[in-house]
């Protein structure tokens, strides 16, 4: 440091000076470097999404149209070719987007697997049943909706730092194509329903429910729009009309599915209804093509901004550096010059020219310490007359020379004595000129001082800084664990919440089975109850019957007391008769016998009428009995009727909450996996931002050193005490 020239320490000074302001420039380009790689990924994502958003659009018309032919209207056979051929060319066209950008999305294995999939629809859908090609097509809707997601997500859209851009995808990824999805679903129900003309309770459920979300997610969807309009108002224009297009058709055809649910049935024919949805999927189509180029113009005019940007920063930064350069080598030369002008004219006084006078370079303290000595060296050259003259002007030269060549080694507290003689105007401007030279190197010494102490405070404040990055480096990454943690329990609570949908699915299809065996149960205790009143009755007649029969059977009996009371006298005759009366009287005992066999059977037929009697009226009882608890069975069977159906209503009502919470949940799940990327992101950031503070940090101590330095090499020229300014 000490061999080192005046104009090399002032430049090295310069030079450390400019290095925190040459790493803030640094840190300030690599920031927008990030920036511009970023939204070119993003750009790339937007590219991606241009032939996957047409393909979303068409999948649910193909759906609509297939549910129609499966659902008995053929006509539609001719429209089903035709978009299943537009598919075909939308599904080139993101072949080529993923060969170009699948190493950068890693999109290549899930589009495979549409591709598959897309193929087996397509070979078997006019094979399958209505509900089965609905399933598929909606299955086929959740992977295209999943890469929508996955090329959002690996190109950064959905974490866009600007949030005019931020909530424009975020309303194009996350909500729009749901949206849309939704509508699609609807249309497809519909259109099968309307196609067959019948439509089923399972069907009047899930149609209300979609109605719903297509209303849930197209407010949020407005939300986001209204946001981005918000941050962005020349966005207002280009969007708002079709926003309003696209709210107002789709508002209209759920309102309109909604009333003919109420009423149990689709008042529309198949095709008015497949337009109607096939509007809604237009409009929303017209509001993702606009938004995706406003969103790829909003990207493009980042990125050319951003290099603006680093172009006018690193201009900037180079302009310091020459003004730097420039002010050194400008101070440096002004020195320099005057030095080395002083110095030849000691060196031409010394040889004895005394007519040699010093070139004035500027009028700073050097500029007036030559004209000084040039007016010292006129001054002495008009004294000198003589030998001895010069003799005793050299003496005091020498003696001059003497008093001051401790300056030379740096000590400035001493000064040179005035004198009467020629030399006294010579000490005078040399003790001038060490005031000067006191009060410059005062002024270095307390400069690099303060250069020091401010070196050190900055140090302290870089390290306070780093050491507080580094702290919130660790805190958000405990956050990020925490927000995992959260993203794993809120999935966890999606599968249960899938799981209840099943379940709640099952209940809700087991109360409507017990309501419909409850019901032939109450219609066969009806008919039951019919036919034991009807046996009541036949057992009543057959009861009045036996009685009638009893009477028969007692005139019987009369009949058979009369006949032997005949036939006693019959034989009483007979034997009064004497030999005519014997064949009368073998008559009379035949007759007699007759009439007691016919009151014996009257006997037993009375007795058994009358057992025959009894147990009709026990059976009548029984009957009766029988009769009053089908009675009650049939009213308890219609509460449990009531009860059931009471059941049902409520199962579908907690199928439909616990879908609701499915979703709910699986968006959650979404939002989660969102917020601890982001947070990732920021974790990334701040431990950046906490190394480059270290950067400067170290920068600044090394500038603290060189400072040191400095101070140590200005450090050799001792001061009087009392001029001030004490040495370092």
């Amino acid at each position: 440091m000490k061999s080192l020239k005046i104009w090399q320490k002032l430049g090295l000074v310069a030079l450390l000076m400019g290095v925190p302001v040459v790493v803030l420039i640094y840190l300030f380009v690599q920031s927008r470097n990030e920036q511009i790689v970023s939204t070119q990924y993003e750009l790339v994502g937007v590219e991606y999404m241009a032939p996957l958003a047409k393909v979303i659009e068409q999948v649910p018309q193909h759906r609509t149209a297939a549910s129609a032919i499966l659902n008995g209207d053929s006509s539609w056979k001719a429209h089903l070719t035709g978009i299943q051929q537009q598919i075909d060319t939308e599904f080139q066209h993101i072949e080529i987007a993923d060969s170009k950008h699948s190493a950068r999305l890693g999109t290549s294995r899930s589009w495979a697997a549409i591709k598959a999939r897309w193929r087996d629809l397509k070979e078997k859908n006019l094979l399958l049943s209505a509900r089965d090609s609905f399933d598929q097509h909606t299955k086929l809707m959740a992977d295209l909706l999943d890469l929508l997601q996955m090329a959002g997500d690996k190109s950064n859209l959905i974490t866009d730092p600007e949030l005019d851009t931020y909530y424009l995808a975020a309303a194009l990824i996350s909500h729009l194509s749901f949206t849309s999805e939704y509508a699609g679903q609807l249309a497809g129900l519909g259109t099968g329903a309307t196609a067959r003309q019948k439509l089923t309770g399972e069907e009047i459920t899930q149609m209300n429910y979609l109605a719903r979300q297509v209303s849930v997610t197209a407010e949020q969807m407005t939300r986001h729009f209204q946001a981005a309009i918000r941050y962005n108002g020349s966005l207002d224009q280009r969007l708002s009309p079709i926003l309003t297009s696209a709210t107002a058709a789709s508002s209209r055809f759920t309102q309109s599915v909604t009333r003919d649910l109420q009423g149990g049935s689709l008042r529309q024919d198949t095709k008015s209804f497949l337009d109607q949805g096939n509007a809604v999927l237009s409009e929303y189509a017209k509001l993702w093509e606009t938004s995706r180029n406003v969103l790829q113009e909003l990207l493009q005019q980042r990125v050319a901004r951003l290099h603006s940007e680093r172009i006018t920063q690193l201009s900037i930064a180079g302009i310091i550096l020459l003004l730097a350069i420039g002010a050194v080598y400008w101070v440096s030369s002004g020195i320099t010059k005057q030095v080395k002008a002083m110095t030849g004219l000691f060196s031409r006084i010394g040889v004895g020219d005394y007519k040699a006078r010093c070139e004035v370079h500027g009028s700073d303290e050097l500029g007036t310490m030559a004209r000084s000595l040039n007016s010292m060296l006129d001054n002495t050259l008009v004294l000198i007359q003589s030998r001895e003259e010069r003799d005793q002007i050299q003496g005091s030269i020498r003696k001059l020379l003497e008093e001051v060549s401790c300056v030379a080694e740096g000590d400035l507290s001493k000064e040179a004595e005035v004198t009467a003689d020629v030399t006294g105007a010579i000490a005078d401007s040399f003790n001038f000129m060490i005031a000067e030279l006191r009060q410059l190197i005062g002024q270095v010494q307390q400069t690099t001082r303060s250069v020091t102490g401010s070196a050190g405070q900055v140090s302290v404040v870089a390290d306070t800084l780093a050491q507080s990055s580094e702290e919130q480096s660790r805190q958000i990454l405990e956050a990020s664990t925490a927000i995992e943690q959260m993203t794993a329990q809120t999935q966890q609570v999606s599968r249960t919440a899938t799981s209840a949908a099943t379940v709640a699915a099952q209940a809700l299809e087991s109360a409507q089975q017990g309501s419909e065996t409850v019901t032939k149960t109450i219609d066969g205790m009806n008919s039951i109850r019919t036919h034991v009143q009807e046996t009541a009755k036949r057992i009543k007649r057959l009861g009045e019957s036996s009685q009638e029969i009893g009477e028969i059977v007692q005139l019987i009996r009369d009949i058979a007391d009369r006949t032997s009371i005949l036939a006693l006298n019959a034989s009483i005759q007979a034997a009064m008769a004497g030999e005519q009366g014997k064949g009368f009287a073998v008559v009379a005992e035949e007759v007699e016998r007759l009439a007691e066999r016919a009151a014996e059977s009257t006997k037993r037929i009375a007795s058994l009428i009358q057992s025959v009697q009894t147990d009709t009226n026990e059976a009548i009882s029984a009957m009766e009995e029988t009769t009053r608890e089908v009675v009650g069975g049939s009213q308890m069977a219609n509460e449990a009727g009531q009860s059931l159906q009471q059941i049902e209503q409520v199962s579908r009502q907690i199928a439909e909450l616990v879908q609701s919470i499915h979703h709910a949940s699986d968006r959650q799940a979404q939002d989660s996996v969102v917020v601890s990327r982001n947070v990732t992101g920021i974790s990334e950031v701040t431990q950046q931002t906490a190394a480059g503070a270290r950067q400067a940090a170290a920068a600044i101590r090394r500038l603290a050193s060189l400072a040191e330095e400095l101070n140590h090499s200005v450090s050799r020229f001792r001061l009087p005490e009392d001029s001030g300014v004490i040495a370092a």
